[in-house]
């Protein structure tokens, strides 16, 4: 994960014509820089349109670059940080097998909290129990609310990770006292609080089903609309008829959520009432029933995004993209069921 937004944008950074993507090798990934990793640090600090081809050379730092942008980094200005880790993240999602980690751990203390915003954002895959760590620290410690509630967004990672067994004892310990503690924290804000709720729903402790249903009953606002995103992360079927009831809820926002909450349980019987959601007054809430049609897959899903095909351009757009995610998906199952 992440919330996890505008920073996915096709230009982040906005860097101009000069700095797009370079050419494609003949297997479709980004064809590696000849340039050094000294040269593309002089060339960042030097301003000017970022060296966007040549940015792929900071993938993997080794002790030597890092030394070498230590002394650069603070030289730079706020915007020109942020520009870069902007595009170092979008340079991740086009190539899967770039690792800026080493750099956005280095902006993880910035001074400023946009740029912390953006170093939490890239070390969303990273799972090391030491990125953990950081993270709770931020969470509990970083001044800024924004911060702390990006944190907490992040974490939720590394309580799917705790859920699988992939965490140390003592690290699993701290991490949901961490997020706990949050949670229970009166002074915090909801954002963060809510967050941390978010972030906790993966996990099977009774207590965490308990915090769920308690934020829906009695919770402000931001605070229930946690909790029904809690209820997707929680993989209880228990919540369904709870996300079925929000459908109808007045505000949009709680319906667009119930709807993404309902695809994440992956229950056939989410389909028709998801069916439904699609004649929804707000065009949000569409998009989230018929990607969640697509995150349930299975032939009634399928069928239900078929009949979608031939509405509205943004329905039948949307409805394309979940039909190809729901065959792959469904492609997957039957590799994975085929005898050894």
């Amino acid at each position: 994960m992440p919330n996890q937004d505008d920073s996915s944008s096709t230009n982040p950074g906005g860097f101009d014509d000069a700095g797009a993507p370079g050419d494609l090798d003949e297997m479709g990934g980004r064809r590696r820089p000849t340039a050094q990793p000294r040269d593309v640090l002089r060339a960042i600090g030097e301003g000017g349109s970022l060296p966007y081809d040549d940015l792929p050379a900071l993938s993997a730092a080794d002790d030597q670059t890092i030394a070498e942008l230590l002394p650069v980094w603070p030289r730079l200005a706020p915007e020109r940080r942020r520009e870069l880790l902007a595009a170092l993240q979008q340079l991740s999602e086009e190539d899967a097998t770039l690792d800026f980690n080493r750099v956005h751990l280095t902006a993880l203390h910035d001074p400023d909290p946009a740029t912390r915003i953006l170093a939490i954002r890239g070390l969303w895959e990273h799972e090391g129990e030491e990125v953990m760590r950081l993270l709770t620290d931020l969470v509990r410690e970083d001044p800024e609310g924004t911060v702390r509630a990006e944190a907490a967004s992040a974490l939720g990672q590394f309580v799917v990770s705790m859920e699988f067994g992939l965490l140390s004892e003592d690290g699993a310990e701290h991490l949901a006292e961490t997020l706990r503690d949050v949670l229970e924290d009166a002074t915090q804000e909801d954002e963060v609080r809510g967050r941390a709720l978010e972030a906790l729903g993966a996990s099977s402790e009774e207590w965490v089903a308990e915090a769920i249903a308690d934020q829906y009953e009695t919770g402000t606002p931001r605070m229930r609309l946690a909790s029904i995103r809690a209820m997707g992360r929680n993989a209880s079927d228990d919540w369904l008829p709870v996300l079925i009831y929000n459908f109808d809820d007045d505000d949009a926002e709680t319906r667009a959520a119930a709807a993404t909450a309902a695809g994440e349980l992956l229950l056939e019987a989410a389909v028709e009432p998801l069916s439904m959601l699609v004649d929804d007054s707000d065009s949000e809430v569409q998009i989230a029933a018929i990607e969640a049609l697509g995150e349930i897959a299975g032939e009634a899903a399928e069928a239900a995004l078929q009949q979608l095909l031939h509405r509205e351009e943004h329905i039948a757009q949307a409805a394309r993209r979940a039909l190809a995610e729901a065959r792959m998906m469904a492609a997957d199952l039957d590799e994975g069921s085929e005898p050894a």
